[in-house]
């Protein structure tokens, strides 16, 4: 095993290549562990009572996924990398054991897990927001770093599905946000607040 893949509670992950398109669980599998992307794109996708498919989210990279397989018999969703990506699994069994016996361990997971909340909050936030322009000027700024730079990771069509937009409504708002002069696009990055 490699050390230098991050552990949780101790416990050491084994890495797993995916192609673009190879399908990592399906909804209602038996649950074996959580997942940690370290590249690549994961989506998370459940499939409704109508057979309608709904992207539920997009894993980035250094994201804990599956996470409620802890405590559940079966995967909630469908997980598939959307380009060719490896992730690092963490068994459940082993993982649920190491967490119960370390209290500090325990902590630091939790507090992950509570950032990951904090970041759904936010999406959930933003697809309120009614116009196109102000929700992609809201996703762009909490994707910024400090010097108010956010450099796509991904595609926009994926970034428009994230905020609940069509690719062709977030190409227009961001035209729209450009000549506002609200934002600067050059190549892959979009600069707010200038």
């Amino acid at each position: 095993m490699n050390a230098l893949f991050p552990q949780i509670a101790g416990v050491v992950p084994t890495a797993r290549k995916l192609a673009a398109g190879t399908i990592l669980f399906r909804q209602g599998d038996k649950t074996l562990g959580i997942f940690r992307l370290m590249s690549g794109r994961i989506a998370l996708n459940r499939v409704t009572s109508a057979g309608t498919e709904v992207v539920m989210h997009t894993v980035r990279s250094g994201e804990l996924f599956a996470e409620a397989s802890i405590f559940s018999a079966h995967y909630h969703c469908d997980a598939v990398a959307i380009q060719d990506s490896e992730v690092l699994f963490y068994p459940k069994v082993e993982l649920a054991c190491q967490l119960k016996g370390n209290a500090e361990e325990l902590w630091a997971f939790t507090a992950e897990l509570a950032h990951r909340v904090q970041g759904l909050r936010a999406r959930l936030e933003i697809r309120q927001i009614r116009s196109a322009p102000e929700r992609v000027l809201q996703a762009v700024r909490l994707r910024c770093d400090s010097s108010g730079v956010w450099k796509v990771d991904g595609t926009l069509k994926q970034f428009a599905e994230e905020i609940g937009l069509t690719h062709e409504a977030l190409y227009r708002a961001l035209a729209t946000l450009e000549r506002e002069r609200a934002i600067v696009r050059n190549g892959n990055e979009i600069r707010i607040g200038f």
